[in-house]
């Protein structure tokens, strides 16, 4: 209950004191007239249970007894949580838009519900749209899981069941947003059918989904998240089961908080979670936000990396999560996407989009470029290290004597600055490699977390601030963290630009112990201008926090943080530098 206050409650203020609580920060629009909603229709699947969906169609292309492709979702929020069934708070927006600040106002209509395809653009647009609830949830039966091959299976059986309905051609394609993200990842590589997608599906849209749920939320670098896992529970998973959560807690072994006390290595409970998208073989359009640090931001990059699939597309963006997906770009876009592999429309130009739609940003609210690249990462990168030194900076030329840095190791930070020269862009994957010692000071202390933390600093030596994860608006450009004791790395998962941990054991620190510490940081792309700076941040707490995001503090308990530098210890932060235009 206290990390469930502790992440809820700072949401709630902020909602309060400006409004939010009572006028949600979105626009509803009524249905047109030409949808025909067909609420709870029950899908039979594999293992007995019975799915619910919603299904909204034409009632034009109902007269004249046209069948049509499907734009399908599936998820656990309950999809008759709708202002135009009245059960919304006040018949509004998802009570989500009352408590979660956006950066602009999305507009959707009526029939939307949490995170999904909007009825109105998709039935005026000549599709079906198919809204599911999960095994376990919204009046679905079946046992409640999150993430299990279940829910995969059901997905799958659901999908060709809609395909073989009269009033679907048998195409169908699927879009959604966070878990209708995930969801998607799991069905287009469903473990239960040979790691296949369903003979229907075409292609999917995820936008913005984690790929994994140990690495990239509940254990991120190791260090245990207590918020946001607290927060998705209780008002998003619990309230939409359909029977006692006991049944889900005796599948999962207990609520998402709990699961890390008793799984706290990567094993088969983990990697039944994780999204298998290396085995994704249709076409994708995903979507990348820079500005979901610490949730979704390392899942979309891997969505777009890691398939099998020729046909790939990534978007990506720094804004509101809700505003961009429902943004008229994004649904135009989307449009073409599934007007190409569900219609046949070829000639549409489709395949003449760049493969990644590439947002630069030089603060919160400015757009330095958006451009299309051929690839990610960009090829023509260069991998610059800038190495920490004495003096508190960062240089291309690492000192030719050892030396050390110390800060407490319960409340100590160290920051390093570089200034740069000319006009710089910095967009793909950070990393940091760091030499560190824990000096307990007799507290027989043998393991410690490292918090660290990227900012973007201007002339006048301000912290420039962009938007972030669920809505923050003054968060920083990125952030990484590592368990010291995890810090042993894949070797064959790893490489020069994005360090993997395999998280199968912890490698406590002996006393006067030197470690090399590899750290990630999640993708980003930002414009310096000449004077402006860069900011590396050392911690033993989770600075710059973002609610309802806080880690697990109990690890760090005194003693120092000794940072090594020079000669043998190569301490330096490797930047992803884009080749200025000549």
């Amino acid at each position: 209950m206290n990390k469930t206050f502790k992440a809820f409650s700072p949401l709630v203020k902020k909602a309060l004191l400006s409004g939010r609580l009572f006028k949600p920060k979105a626009d509803l629009v009524h249905a047109i007239e030409d949808i025909q909603p067909e609420y709870d229709v029950s899908i039979p699947v594999s293992d007995g249970s019975k799915i619910l969906v919603n299904v909204f169609k034409s009632k034009k292309a109902i007269a004249e007894n046209k069948a049509l492709p499907v734009i399908m979702c599936a998820h656990p929020y309950d999809n008759n949580l709708l202002p135009a069934l009245g059960k919304t708070p006040f018949k509004g927006a998802p009570q989500q838009y009352r408590i979660i600040d956006q950066d602009k106002r999305p507009k959707f209509s009526t029939l939307t519900s949490w995170e999904s395809p909007d009825p109105n653009f998709w039935v005026a647009n000549e599709y079906i749209v198919v809204n599911m609830n999960l095994p376990g949830f919204g009046g679905s039966t079946g046992t409640a899981t999150a993430f299990g091959k279940n829910q995969s299976r059901a997905y799958y059986d659901a999908i060709e069941w809609v395909a073989r309905q009269d009033w679907c051609d048998g195409n169908v394609g699927c879009n959604g947003v966070s878990f209708l993200a995930i969801t998607q990842y799991h069905v287009a590589a469903c473990r239960d059918y040979g790691n296949k997608a369903p003979n229907a599906l075409k292609c999917i849209s995820p936008w913005e989904g984690i790929t994994d749920m140990y690495r990239d939320i509940m254990n991120a670098g190791g260090i245990p998240q207590d918020g946001f896992p607290s927060f998705w529970w209780s008002t998003e998973v619990k309230p939409a089961m359909t029977g006692d959560p006991k049944s889900f807690i005796d599948k999962e072994g207990g609520i998402p908080t709990e699961w890390l006390s008793t799984r706290p290595f990567f094993d088969e409970f983990w990697e039944e979670k994780r999204a298998p998208v290396e085995n994704i073989e249709i076409p994708i359009l995903t979507c990348v936000s820079f500005s979901d640090v610490g949730l979704h931001s390392n899942g979309g990059h891997r969505s777009f990396m890691d398939v099998k699939s020729k046909d790939k597309w990534m978007y990506t963006h720094r804004g509101g999560k809700w505003t961009v997906y429902y943004s008229e770009e994004v649904q135009n876009l989307t449009l073409k996407f599934m007007d190409y592999y569900l219609k046949g429309k070829t000639d549409n130009g489709w395949m003449d989009t760049p493969r990644v739609r590439l947002e630069v940003r030089s603060s919160k609210d400015e757009i330095h470029e958006i451009r299309g690249e051929n690839e990610w990462p960009i090829a023509r990168t260069k991998y610059e290290k800038y190495y920490l030194t004495t003096d508190n900076k960062l240089a291309l030329e690492k000192e030719n004597y050892q030396s050390e840095l110390a800060y407490n190791g319960k409340k100590g930070i160290r920051n390093f600055n570089m200034k740069f020269h000319k006009d710089t862009e910095i967009t793909g994957h950070a990393k940091l490699k760091v030499w560190m010692e824990l000096r307990s000071g007799g507290n027989n202390l043998d393991d410690f977390n490292l918090f660290t933390v990227l900012n973007k600093i201007d002339e006048n030596g301000k912290r420039v601030a962009f938007y972030g994860s669920v809505g923050a608006d003054e968060d920083v450009l990125t952030r990484g963290y590592l368990r010291a004791s995890l810090r042993e790395l894949d070797k064959e998962k790893s490489t020069d630009i994005i360090p993997y941990h395999s998280f199968k054991q912890y490698q406590k620190l002996k006393p006067k112990e030197i470690v090399c510490l590899e750290i990630p940081f999640p993708l980003t792309a930002v414009f310096f201008k000449k004077g402006e700076s860069l900011e590396l941040s050392l911690a033993s707490y989770e600075i710059f926090q973002s609610p309802p995001y806080f880690k697990d503090k109990s690890l760090n308990k005194g003693g120092e943080h000794i940072v090594h530098i020079g000669e043998q210890y190569d301490s330096y932060l490797q930047l992803p530098v884009i080749p200025g235009k000549s």
